[in-house]
């Protein structure tokens, strides 16, 4: 079994020289393989640290640097189901003609805050797979478009079903708050992880949301909706939570 040792619950501080030290020390942990299978060789490292240098960072840019990270090692801790992750059509091409793994693919929905935070990340691999990160605009570009509510939504879906599908991560930016609901609603049935930093994500169905506790990166698990849409999140995981939310089953009342 895979010793987890997850990115430690970075203090964010506005201090430019501290959040450069901290990213670079990040990157060392993943590097060294205090991430288990996280595959960040050196010479990534000392490039991602010379280009964090040439440019200082924000505390909100080393916050989402520290985010970027917990999403990768979110995805290295689930495990999706296995028509998800090798469909037979795929298994049969894979053998026939060497090809690739398809990537694991993050969906940044919304007002992206991310920046450049997944660059270091973009050569490493998750499940032998490679990392794609594709950027989904938000409701909100379609409520702008279309005065009439339902009709964006409908329109918005129609649109962007198949991408917001094939994701196997959604990370729903806060510019999406206030259509988290209709947002959650499109995939909780489905193997997706989803998610957020906004307040009351979990309690909206979201499956893991950040949290900040005296300044720190934290995130909380919603187990149940994550079990429900099929998704096993390891035990090692669970343990780094600041809560785990697991409902019991109330089915046979």
């Amino acid at each position: 079994m895979e010793n987890l040792s997850l990115v430690p619950h970075w203090k964010i501080q506005p201090v430019r020289v501290r959040g450069l030290f901290v990213f670079v020390l990040l990157l060392l942990f993943l590097g060294a393989g205090v991430c288990p299978g996280a595959g960040v060789g050196l010479p990534g490292t000392i490039l991602a640290s010379q280009n964090t240098a040439q440019s200082p960072k924000s505390a909100e840019e080393i916050e989402y640097q520290v985010k970027a990270a917990f999403l990768y090692n979110f995805m290295k801790f689930t495990e999706w189901p296995k028509e998800i992750m090798d469909p037979p059509a795929d298994k049969e091409q894979t053998q026939k003609e060497n090809a690739p793994k398809p990537p694991m693919v993050i969906g940044i929905v919304g007002t992206n805050p991310f920046g450049r935070a997944f660059d270091p990340l973009m050569d490493k691999k998750i499940k032998d797979r490679p990392l794609q990160v594709v950027q989904i605009p938000g409701l909100g570009d379609y409520l702008r478009r279309f005065p009439d509510r339902e009709q964006a939504i409908q329109r918005y879906f129609k649109d962007y079903e198949k991408t917001l599908h094939s994701c196997h991560v959604l990370f729903f930016c806060d510019s999406e708050r206030g259509f988290l609901e209709e947002h959650i609603k499109q995939v909780q049935a489905l193997p997706i992880l989803t998610v957020g930093d906004m307040d009351g994500f979990v309690r909206a169905r979201g499956i893991i949301g950040f949290v900040k506790e005296d300044n720190k990166v934290r995130f909380e698990v919603q187990l149940t909706q994550a079990e429900k849409q099929q998704l096993k999140i390891s035990s090692q995981l669970l343990k780094l939570a600041k809560r785990v939310i697991q409902e019991k089953d109330t089915n046979d009342k």
